[in-house]
């Protein structure tokens, strides 16, 4: 086989890999930088300082959960496929739940707790984008994870 052959199968494959992961969104993840000001209120230090902006999409499965977390900065998230139920903690131990379909969505406030999960059918796609302190590093993807509040 020729050497062009070769890069072209070669080139062929990558490519065809890529479209299905794309077609698959399954958990592309783009950071897309860095403002060199932002003030995160309660979560910060108390003035405008540099913050990382994420933007994510992700395939959830039936059964899967994010677990109960809060964000440091706002949160905008879109459920393109599928159905979520959210719960948010509404005081102590009190608990709201609602349900996102496909082509909604909604905005997660800064210190809001709250958990994501899939009860099907189906696979769900989210999107969803936000952002936090730039010196928590790229690791903390803007989700802090909590305890599990007492609230079924």
């Amino acid at each position: 086989m020729s050497r062009k052959k070769i890069i072209a199968a070669g080139l062929a494959g990558v490519l065809t890999g890529l479209v299905g992961t794309a077609f698959g969104f399954s958990d592309v993840s783009f950071t897309a930088g860095t403002v060199s000001s932002y003030d995160f209120g309660a979560f910060g230090p108390g003035y405008p300082v540099p913050g990382t902006v994420v933007i994510e999409g992700f395939t959830m499965k039936p059964g899967d959960s994010v677990g109960w977390h809060y964000h440091k900065g706002t949160s905008y998230v879109i459920v393109l496929r599928g159905t979520v139920t959210e719960q948010d903690l509404d005081g102590p131990d009190q608990c709201v739940t609602r349900q996102d379909t496909h082509n909604s969505a909604f905005v997660e406030s800064p210190g809001h707790v709250h958990n994501v999960t899939n009860n099907g059918p189906g696979a769900a796609i989210i999107w969803w984008a936000t952002i936090f302190p730039e010196s928590d590093g790229v690791q903390a993807d803007g989700t802090y994870f909590v305890d599990p509040p007492n609230c079924d």
